[in-house]
């Protein structure tokens, strides 16, 4: 059960980073079709959806450690209170 979770975690580390990451995609698609574009709406989306998936990234990431270091306490994937 404990590596499911870690890997559920993992998963969501690395939506977040997708989700930053794709989120710019359309500013350097318009870009490149124009240098001289400001299109300041799609900017905005851009940074905001950046930051959403900045913030889900650093969920799964803290959520990562908190098990790791539960896990490296008990030298084991297993929970104190009984669940594995």
């Amino acid at each position: 059960m404990a590596a499911l979770e870690m890997k559920g975690e993992l998963i969501t580390v690395t939506v977040g980073v997708v989700i930053a990451v794709a989120s710019w995609v359309p500013l350097w698609i318009v870009e490149a079709y124009d240098r001289h574009a400001m299109p300041v709406g799609l900017g905005l989306f851009a940074f905001a959806a950046s930051f959403v998936g900045g913030v889900i990234a650093l969920v799964g990431l803290i959520r990562l450690v908190i098990h790791a270091s539960r896990a490296s306490k008990l030298g084991t994937t297993e929970y104190s209170d009984g669940r594995s």
